[in-house]
């Protein structure tokens, strides 16, 4: 029996000492972020609009993350708002317009561009940094873990989210407003491989709460890690944002 008992009590220690049997929720979290992409990267998307009148709007933005909680978006297309710029650094947000001399103060909650999606959902970013993680329920294959915002500005006041626990990537996203009412629904799909041993969901596809009418698919580009000039994420370099594009 000696080695029977051996056998079982060193599968029990590998078992409970295992990342995915020890990880709290904010740690899934961080897991999850740093599975997509690198601390610091950037990437172009694609965002398609389906309105209710049958027409179809298609915006491309450039976006850029740095550690720290700053990140950055260029819009890149259509040409009505190509050269809008905005840029966060820790609370603050700014926007550039084409054509202005100086960035003026806006907030995460406005959009760049319109549409269902908010300057906090362009400006691509680490949850982690900007949500604390409980967890809400859990299946054999995900965890479904509820984000509230560590910091104060923010258009949403929970978040609810599935991560596979295989891949360590999202499935799906509830964003909830202070009444708990959901405002969008985001579904993750097309997960390939992205730069170096990152997994990256190519393809985000979004219901409104607010109007089922109004649907939107994003495609995501290659999240590729690179390390910026110092002054990229600066007030003073936003007007010239767009000259961190390859």
């Amino acid at each position: 029996m000696g080695w029977w008992l051996a056998a079982v009590m060193g599968w029990l220690v590998w078992w409970s000492g295992s990342p995915l049997w020890a990880m709290e929720p904010d740690e899934i979290l961080t897991a999850m972020d740093r599975r997509m992409h690198d601390a610091s990267y950037e990437s172009f998307n694609r965002i398609t609009y389906e309105l209710p009148n049958g027409r179809q709007r298609n915006v491309t933005i450039y976006s850029a993350k740095s550690v720290g909680r700053k990140s950055l978006l260029v819009v890149v297309a259509p040409d009505e708002y190509r050269g809008r710029a905005v840029l966060k650094l820790g609370d603050e947000v700014w926007l550039h317009m084409p054509g202005e001399l100086e960035t003026r103060k806006t907030s995460l909650m406005n959009s760049v561009v319109g549409g269902v999606f908010n300057n906090a959902d362009y400006l691509l970013g680490d949850l982690s940094e900007e949500y604390r993680a409980t967890l809400a329920g859990e299946e054999e294959s995900w965890w479904k873990l509820s984000l509230t915002p560590r910091f104060g500005q923010t258009p949403y006041a929970r978040l609810e989210l599935k991560v596979d626990k295989k891949s360590l990537i999202p499935l799906e996203m509830v964003q909830f407003d202070a009444g708990g009412f959901p405002l969008k629904t985001i579904h993750y799909r097309d997960a390939q491989p992205s730069d170096g041993d990152h997994l990256l969901p190519m393809l985000l596809e979004t219901a409104s709460g607010l109007n089922a009418a109004y649907r939107s698919s994003w495609r995501v580009g290659r999240a590729e890690g690179r390390t910026f000039p110092a002054n990229a994420f600066t007030r003073e370099f936003l007007p010239q944002a767009g000259r961190l594009m390859k």
